[in-house]
């Protein structure tokens, strides 16, 4: 255990290429996998991950920034990842930066009445669907 470094959080298979394996881990990185090469999925295709300032990175950076939920959207064309502040659209073209990033923290920044620990209990419990 000392050597770890991350940990899987989610893993999706692509809706129409069943040998397109998209994962996200604990700092926060989605990578996409064609099983074709390889079955171990110790290389990624593709890496989906937003550029950090180093200078911004604090104890709690990879706690907010780890993946809980991934999803494929319809087409294929599109991932919708899920960290604990942001719900994030990349397309599978460009992988630099996500199309569209939605906070959704505003529960814990806009309610007094919402805790900490209540807001931990429903994020964790928050799944992403695509409604088209």
């Amino acid at each position: 255990m000392e050597d770890l470094s991350e940990v899987i959080t989610v893993a999706e298979f692509h809706p129409h290429h069943c040998h397109l394996l998209a994962f996200s881990s604990s700092t926060g990185t989605t990578r996409l996998c064609d099983m074709r090469a390889r079955a171990l999925c110790d290389q990624h295709a593709k890496l989906f991950e937003e550029a950090v300032d180093p200078s911004r990175r604090s104890f709690f950076s990879e706690i907010v920034s780890s993946v809980s939920d991934v999803k494929f959207s319809h087409s294929g064309r599109y991932l919708l990842t899920r960290d604990y502040l942001t719900v994030k659209v990349w397309d599978l073209n460009m992988e630099n930066k996500p199309v569209e990033t939605y906070q959704v923290s505003h529960l814990l920044t806009h309610s007094h009445s919402v805790s900490v620990r209540t807001y931990e209990s429903f994020s964790e419990h928050v799944k992403l669907v695509w409604l088209y």
